[in-house]
């Protein structure tokens, strides 16, 4: 199994996208078949040469269309048939992602946002109301343009996995 990361040009950040599994798959479909995903952002240890976490959403439900929608703005970013590409997970949107050409960068870098609202795992974990919006975590780097080209190859072929959800 292929797993989507972003990593930073500086290598010390990767935003990891994971399609882990598909409502219905095993059975009759369920209406909406959501996808289960997890998102991280990590950081690089060379103490260790592994990456950590710094934020995990560990259980997002995505309708199919958004993940369809995400892999189709990334295919039209880096084929140049957009400028940027601007993404959410749904509504709330627990997760977001936009992505821009950088003027002059050499080898065609991309700056990337990642959002991811942590008013859910809150109110799972601190037994506080829900509130979308409000507790936010926003992450900001540059990547080269070969590193979202992999990104949104990686995502496409975990979709397909997915049987295309």
């Amino acid at each position: 199994m292929r797993v989507a990361d972003l990593v930073s040009d500086s290598g010390a950040l990767r935003f990891r996208l994971r399609l882990l599994d598909r409502e219905g798959r095993a059975g009759p479909p369920a209406p909406g078949g959501r996808i289960l995903a997890a998102a991280s952002l990590e950081y690089l240890d060379l103490r260790d040469g592994e990456h950590w976490p710094l934020v995990e959403l560990g259980a997002l439900h995505l309708a199919p269309e958004r993940a369809r929608s995400l892999c189709a703005g990334l295919a039209d970013a880096v084929r140049g048939a957009s400028p940027g590409l601007g993404w959410q997970s749904g509504e709330p949107a627990a997760l977001g992602l936009q992505a821009g050409a950088l003027e002059g960068a050499p080898g065609g870098g991309w700056m990337v946002e990642v959002g991811m609202d942590l008013s859910g795992f809150l109110a799972g974990a601190a037994g506080v109301a829900p509130r979308p919006g409000v507790e936010l975590a926003l992450f900001r780097f540059p990547v080269p343009r070969a590193a979202l080209v992999a990104f949104a190859s990686a995502l496409e072929a975990e979709l397909g996995e997915l049987g295309g959800a």
